[in-house]
């Protein structure tokens, strides 16, 4: 019944005259039970998803799905873990109950929705495949505020931080700025919607103390994403979300993803690396007795670490376990090494990503 009412509501909004201006509020947002199908495509094609204005028709009916996912909205009480106790205190009132996504299953996102935002208030981490840890952001990440029309611009400064047993500290800024920069149709090869699109920028930087260094600390400043969403009149999640970080001085796109249906052709395809391990970064780098790396999957996988020199030569070996999707922490050991410059090597699935890291 859920994915009958979801196509329902598309279809209204596929129904509106063609070019008509639509409105955003929380009534369009995900409520607890509802599901929303993706489709992730490799490239956008030849489209390009800068061009936007009042009345505009964006044609991504040529987008080739190679992976899909279904994305579960959930209440409270449903995750695997016994986080009801951490985020009991929103369950005052209706407007104070967390909405959950989850992609895919044991690393969630927490989101409140009401009539002026939808917002994210926690998330839960499972680090090293041993704990879980659900964290209530210090002040929120509004996502969107409503109602939403052409024009809007707004911004927002969200944080979070926590301790982890045995290792330290993690915690996050970010800032983000919003802007509905159009409206028109938006053509998928799931149908044509009347959307707005929203232009969204993150600039967010990790910072990360171990305990074995006291209260020394180190600030991670990741590339600056671009999050570009068309929304629809009962979507609950964007129609189509191109993701684009600057890596480098270059803009690289890092996800295509839109609701579709099911899609057999899918099936007969792996899914695509990046969908693996969406990020790895190692701090402090130059190191001297240890280094660090953070990683995020993006699905439940295989991992497994190499260090080599600048030789080829195997220095050190992590063997692999299998380890739930969201972030890790993995403590690389440098102390018996020489100076000089080492490649650490990341294995998740058939996914092979390789960081360098400078030994003091």
């Amino acid at each position: 019944m859920k994915h009958s009412y979801v196509l329902a509501a598309f279809l209204s909004a596929a129904s509106l005259p063609l070019g008509a201006q639509i409105t955003i509020t929380d009534a369009d947002m995900p409520a607890a039970n509802d599901t929303v199908r993706l489709s992730y495509a490799l490239t956008v094609g030849s489209v390009d998803y800068h061009l936007t204005g009042p009345a505009y028709l964006w044609d991504f009916s040529s987008l080739v799905p190679s992976a899909q996912q279904l994305v579960n909205y959930e209440t409270p009480t449903a995750f695997p873990f016994n986080f009801t106790a951490t985020f009991g205190v929103y369950n005052i009132s209706p407007d104070s109950l967390p909405v959950i996504g989850t992609v895919p299953s044991d690393f969630y996102d927490y989101y409140k929705v009401s009539s002026s935002s939808y917002r994210q208030v926690g998330q839960s981490f499972m680090f090293n495949f041993s704990f879980a840890i659900p964290v209530i952001y210090n002040n929120a990440d509004y996502v969107y505020r409503f109602p939403m029309n052409p024009g809007n611009v707004d911004s927002c400064d969200y944080d979070y931080g926590f301790s982890i047993p045995g290792f330290g500290y993690f915690g996050q800024d970010g800032h983000r700025h919003n802007e509905v920069d159009g409206w028109g149709t938006l053509v998928t090869p799931f149908g044509s919607f009347q959307t707005l699109r929203v232009k969204s920028i993150l600039n967010i930087t990790d910072t990360v103390s171990l305990d074995t260094t006291g209260n020394q600390g180190f600030a991670i400043q990741r590339p600056t994403l671009t999050e570009y969403k068309w929304l629809a009149l009962g979507g609950k999640a964007p129609i189509l979300q191109i993701d684009v970080q600057d890596i480098l001085s270059n803009e690289v796109v890092t996800g295509v993803y839109y609701q579709d249906s099911i899609r057999d052709s899918v099936f007969q395809i792996s899914v695509p690396e990046y969908l693996v391990v969406s990020s790895a970064e190692v701090f402090p780098n130059p190191a001297s007795d240890f280094a660090v790396l953070r990683y995020d999957l993006k699905q439940a996988s295989d991992v497994s670490f190499r260090l080599y020199d600048l030789g080829g030569r195997l220095i050190d070996e992590i063997k692999a376990s299998t380890q739930f999707a969201g972030t890790h922490i993995q403590r690389i050991p440098l102390e018996k090494l020489e100076s000089g410059m080492y490649i650490l090597q990341l294995k998740a699935g058939d996914h092979v990503l390789s960081r360098r890291i400078c030994k003091q």
